[in-house]
């Protein structure tokens, strides 16, 4: 399981862990009935305090995520990837365009010159991607 945790963001670092496990749920790379790792086992592995990963744990099952079997371990709950159940790409990325939002508060940038930059780069990034034929281009992407 790799979760990429900054603690520099203001967003609280258990909340990048359930950002993180939603988004792996999210993405088929955890599926319904996998087991995570003991809360000790995901503290040490993650380099946090085994509080943050036990609130985070909570916060998942409060959301329906996973689900805690008493001696057996938590388990990504079956209902995770249903839909409604688990995260949404559209929540993903709403999600991930908050921490955008509240990094570039942080940092002072105004937000018409974040919408700028990010209108720039999903321009560049347009430009950049793949052809669907790996090469030969089709009618529609002559722009």
């Amino acid at each position: 399981m790799i979760l990429d945790l900054d603690p520099a963001l203001p967003t609280p670092l258990y909340l990048q862990l359930v950002e993180g496990v939603r988004r792996l749920v999210a993405i088929g790379a955890l599926k319904p009935g996998d087991r995570l790792p003991a809360v000790r086992d995901l503290a040490v592995r993650l380099r946090l305090n085994r509080n943050t990963v036990a609130r985070a744990v909570q916060e998942l099952e409060a959301q329906g995520i996973v689900r805690t079997r008493v001696g057996q371990g938590t388990f990504v709950a079956d209902e995770a990837g249903a839909a409604g159940g688990g995260a949404s790409r559209e929540t993903l990325l709403d999600a991930a365009i908050d921490r955008l939002l509240d990094e570039a508060e942080a940092l002072a940038v105004p937000p018409d010159s974040l919408a700028a930059r990010v209108a720039a780069r999903a321009r560049n990034a347009a430009r950049a991607a793949p052809t669907r034929d790996g090469g030969i281009p089709h009618q529609e992407d002559h722009r």
